[in-house]
C-alpha cells in the first residue's frame, strides 16, 4: 500500500528526454555516405579510372630478373686459394644482383617512371658520387625523358649478367664487375615496335649495400617486327 503522505515522484517529459540517447535517423547516415561514394567515382573517372589512381595492373612493372651466367673471382695475391675465392664470388651473386635488377626495372620497365620521364628510383642503385654522373646520362641509362610521349608498353626479354669479383690481398671482395646485356620490347604509340638493347659494364662496391660506382654502357635500340601471336590452344573445327 502506497504511503499517501509521500506520493511517487514522476520525472517530467523534459527530464526523461535528457536521459534517453537520441537516435540518429538512418537516412541522415546513408546520405553522406552515398555522396562520398559518388564523389570518389567522379574523381576516378575524371582522372582516367581507378587503375591509374590506385596503381592498377596497367601501372605495375612487369616481373623481371636477370639470368646470371656465372661469377669468377679475380685475386690480387699470387698465393690465393682460387677455388675458395670462386666459391665466395658465387655466394655474393644473390647480394649484388638485386641492385642491377632494380636499376633496369626502374629505368626501363616501370610505367610509373617512364610515363613521367622521372627515374629517381633507378638512380638509387648508384653510389652518391656516381648518381650525379648517371643523371647526366639519362638518355643512355633509361628509356628516356620523353618515353611517356613515345611508348605504349615495354616488356622485358631475355637478359643476362656475368660477374668478375675482384678480391684484395686479404681475400676480401673489393669490386664486382658486371657485364650486362639487357633486352626489352617496346611498343610505340603509333603501333610500331623497338627492340631495346642496353649493354656494357657496371662496377659495383659494397657501400652500405652494393651500389654502382662506375659504368660503361651503350644503347643499340633497333626497329623490329611485332611479336608473333601466341598459337591458339582451342581445338580445330
Amino acid at each position: 500500500m502506497a504511503d499517501s503522505t509521500n506520493p511517487p515522484i514522476t520525472a517530467s517529459r523534459v527530464e526523461r528526454g535528457s536521459k534517453k540517447k537520441r537516435r540518429v535517423p538512418l537516412l541522415a547516415l546513408i546520405v553522406p555516405i552515398v555522396l562520398i561514394l559518388v564523389g570518389v567515382v567522379m574523381l576516378l573517372t575524371l582522372r582516367g579510372g581507378a587503375a591509374s589512381i590506385l596503381g592498377g595492373d596497367d601501372e605495375a612493372a612487369p616481373p623481371f630478373d636477370f639470368t646470371v651466367r656465372g661469377a669468377r673471382a679475380v685475386a690480387t695475391s699470387a698465393d690465393a686459394d682460387q677455388d675458395a675465392l670462386n666459391a665466395s664470388a658465387e655466394e655474393l651473386v644473390p647480394d649484388i644482383t638485386p641492385t642491377i635488377d632494380d636499376l633496369y626495372t626502374f629505368a626501363f620497365l616501370d610505367p610509373s617512371n617512364w610515363n613521367d620521364g622521372s627515374y629517381d628510383e633507378a638512380f638509387e642503385s648508384f653510389s652518391p658520387d656516381a648518381a650525379q654522373t648517371a643523371r647526366q646520362n639519362t638518355a643512355v641509362l633509361t628509356l628516356g625523358a620523353d618515353a611517356g610521349d613515345v611508348y605504349k608498353t615495354v616488356e622485358p626479354r631475355k637478359s643476362s649478367i656475368s660477374y668478375e669479383i675482384l678480391y684484395d690481398r686479404e681475400g676480401e671482395p673489393n669490386t664486382a664487375v658486371a657485364t650486362v646485356v639487357f633486352r626489352a620490347l617496346a611498343q610505340r604509340k603509333d603501333g610500331t615496335y623497338i627492340a631495346v638493347l642496353s649493354e656494357g659494364t657496371l662496377f659495383l662496391r659494397d657501400v652500405d649495400g652494393w651500389k654502382v660506382t662506375a659504368f660503361d654502357v651503350t644503347r643499340g635500340d633497333t626497329e623490329t617486327e611485332p611479336p608473333s601471336p601466341s598459337p591458339s590452344t582451342s581445338p580445330s573445327a
